[in-house]
């Protein structure tokens, strides 16, 4: 919880009233209603509750009030701890799969951890504007940084044509083949997606689009049994298992794909907030360690 919402905080438990707080610590009373419902998100619990005639303090501010009064004042960071964290994390579903363990484990090592939250993908332009309203707080995609959102590359992807090992094209992959198959879209990756259209608008040429699917988890079984044929960053083709022993061919797409680089994006609000600033570095570590070389 970065220091903003913590002065929010504590003046809401001290005036138990928002508009006073809000003109307390300096905040509009629609962006301090905002502030105060990602408090109570973080905390989950509503801190504030009917007391007939006016509001009163959950059981759970009550016991807030001294922790957060010495976290503001300096305090020791085991009267920080005391204030519960959750961190929402947007990223897509591979390699969601591949991190989520992994993350859960590095963190749970050091006791108090942040709660994590894995939030649903519905694209690069979503993430960021969800980030931008302050309704998650790390987003792992290929989006650029802009404005308020910051950002570092983590990954350096590549694009990968992807079907079948045994598919009419797969030993000689032109252009023209290519564009001869109906393909499959991943419809949350919209920056891939962009990218290939323009490129084969660029040269006057269309592709059919024989399916389009939600997520990349869908994809293996799909390309598997069809010819259908997908272009994907090489980090989001999921490798095979012994649960699901799909072996596919991965090449070179025939026209020159620049993939954007896998970045780690954050708001600039949450700079000093050591529970996001901890999750992105080990976020960071295990991205680079599971997907790099790839």
């Amino acid at each position: 919880m970065d220091a903003r919402l913590l002065r929010l905080l504590d003046a809401v438990l001290d005036e138990v009233h928002l508009a006073r707080a809000a003109a307390r610590v300096g905040l509009p009373l629609p962006a301090a209603a905002s502030a105060l419902e990602r408090c109570r998100q973080l905390l989950r619990d509503p801190l504030l509750e009917d007391g007939g005639t006016q509001m009163r303090l959950t059981a759970t501010a009550q016991a807030l009030r001294e922790p957060l009064r010495l976290a503001l004042a300096g305090g020791t960071e085991a009267a920080q701890a005391t204030v519960t964290q959750r961190v929402r994390i947007l990223m897509p579903d591979y390699p969601a799969q591949v991190v989520a363990h992994a993350l859960y484990q590095a963190l749970a090592a050091d006791a108090p951890s942040p709660d994590l939250e894995f939030q649903t993908w519905l694209g690069d332009a979503d993430a960021v504007a969800r980030l931008e309203r302050g309704q998650t707080d790390l987003v792992l995609g290929s989006a650029a940084p802009t404005g308020q959102v910051r950002g570092r590359e983590v990954l350096q992807e590549r694009c990968v044509a992807v079907m079948r090992r045994d598919h009419p094209a797969a030993h000689a992959l032109t252009l023209a083949r290519w564009l001869s198959y109906p393909h499959l879209q991943i419809a949350c990756h919209d920056t891939l997606n962009r990218m290939i259209d323009e490129q084969i608008a660029m040269q006057g040429l269309r592709r059919r689009i024989g399916m389009v699917v939600p997520n990349f988890l869908m994809v293996p079984a799909l390309l598997q049994g069809s010819d259908l044929i997908a272009v994907m960053p090489m980090h989001c083709v999921p490798a095979a298992t012994a649960a699901h022993p799909v072996a596919l061919a991965c090449l070179r797409p025939p026209l020159p794909l620049e993939a954007p680089p896998l970045r780690l994006l954050q708001h600039r609000r949450h700079a000093e907030d050591a529970s996001v600033t901890l999750v992105a570095q080990v976020l960071e570590r295990i991205v680079r360690q599971r997907f790099d070389g790839r």
